[in-house]
């Protein structure tokens, strides 16, 4: 299962990347932690996380601090259709961060 898809993402030289996203990821924050770190052991490659939470929610939250260690970018933040903005780079509305942890996180 994800031994599967982890050798799937290894064989292909084209990603440069993983992408965690909808429902909302943190829900689960157990099992978030465990599937970044084995995805992050076995391919080294970056990660991004979309999530509702805000950056400062997930901080201030044992059971999230986990998984953000294995978070390289963070999306944060809900979608707010009024003030959506097509022109903003992986982000649907302006309310929404782009967040570098690899600037907070040593890993």
């Amino acid at each position: 299962m994800l031994s599967d898809l982890i050798e799937e993402i290894n064989s292909n030289p084209l990603l440069d990347g993983i992408t965690i996203s909808g429902g909302d990821p943190f829900y689960n924050p157990d099992e978030l932690a465990t599937l970044l770190r084995r995805l992050k052991e076995a391919t080294h490659l970056p990660i991004l996380v979309y999530t509702g939470f805000t950056i400062e929610v997930l901080e201030s939250v044992a059971r999230y601090q986990q998984a953000l260690a294995y978070i390289d970018f963070l999306i944060d933040g809900p979608f707010v259709y009024a003030l959506r903005d097509p022109s903003l780079q992986f982000r649907g509305s302006s309310n929404q961060r782009l967040i570098d942890l690899g600037q907070r996180y040593h890993r």
